[in-house]
């Protein structure tokens, strides 16, 4: 009997597709968020940012502005020649007056009429004290004598001594009102030099504060119009960004749902299986075997008494 061969061939395509059922209000909201997704990503995405405000705007002008007016003339307060005059000015001096500075201005106009008065009174005084004097001496009977002469020497001696010292004591009293107004006058002339030296310094300072304050009130006002417009270029930020928060939003609350609670799934198989089995022939020997097997396998049953015996 020949070999036994078996030969087995098997060849197998499958395929799945699976599709989720979802409810109608999942798959129309998803739908609808992606229509609008694409909606907002069709538009210019420079349409989205904010553009400078006009008061910014302002700000920038007024900005570039500073420090133009540096370059003016020097008769424009600020600019750096009025500055450099400001500076290189002389400092102010206080000038010293003194008493003597034109005292003769101060005497008295009338003064020799005061003089002369006074003295046409002493003299009309002395001229009684003569007259008085002569009279005692007449009645004294020493009126030729040489004392009487004596007597007159010394009254004429002690008027002149009188009415030299009352004029000097006029004289005096003069120069001393004089003086006196004079140097009175002096204070005040002093005084208002330092005063007017004082001021002047405080002009200056005064000027060059008040060209720091106008810079310095320009820069403000700069910054106050540059914040004022951030802040409304913020808020038109915020307005042109709300369809895309607006969005993102109910996208995130979409997604948050528990949307798998709602879904389901169908899957659809498709395979193919092919399978060939090929077995070779029986010879001669394998019958041969085979009758030889089973004649054995007869005789074993015949001496068990489960076949009857045949004769030949």
């Amino acid at each position: 009997m020949g070999k036994k061969k078996t030969k087995t061939t098997s060849t197998e395509t499958n395929h799945s597709v699976t599709t989720a059922d979802n409810p109608e209000w999942v798959t129309s909201g998803a739908q609808g968020f992606a229509s609008q997704i694409q909606g907002l990503s069709a538009n210019s995405p420079y349409s989205y940012v904010a553009p400078l405000s006009s008061l910014e705007g302002q700000a920038g002008q007024a900005a570039s502005g500073l420090g133009a007016n540096k370059s003016g003339a020097a008769s424009q307060m600020g600019s750096d020649a009025w500055l450099a005059n400001l500076a290189n000015s002389p400092t102010p001096s206080v000038s010293a007056a003194s008493l003597l500075d034109n005292l003769e201005s101060y005497s008295n106009p009338f003064q020799q009429r005061v003089t002369d008065a006074a003295m046409a009174d002493f003299d009309a005084d002395a001229g009684r004290t003569r007259a008085m004097q002569d009279l005692a001496l007449a009645g004294q009977g020493a009126f030729g004598g040489s004392g009487a002469a004596l007597t007159k020497s010394m009254t004429e001696e002690q008027l002149a001594r009188t009415r030299n010292s009352s004029l000097a004591n006029l004289l005096s009293q003069g120069f001393t009102t004089s003086a006196n107004l004079s140097n009175l006058d002096a204070e005040r002339r002093q005084q208002a030099s330092t005063t007017n030296a004082q001021l002047d310094m405080q002009n200056r300072q005064w000027l060059s504060q008040l060209a720091f304050d106008q810079d310095a009130n320009a820069r403000a006002n700069i910054a106050s119009q540059a914040a004022l417009g951030q802040q409304l270029r913020a808020q038109d930020q915020d307005y042109r960004n709300a369809p895309l928060t607006l969005l993102g939003k109910q996208t995130d609350m979409f997604s948050g749902l528990p949307l798998s609670l709602f879904q389901g799934h169908t899957t659809d198989s498709t395979g193919t299986s092919n399978s060939t089995q090929t077995q070779s022939g029986v010879g001669l020997s394998d019958v041969a075997g085979l009758v030889s097997s089973l004649t054995g396998f007869g005789g074993l049953l015949q001496s068990m008494g489960k076949l009857p015996k045949v004769s030949g």
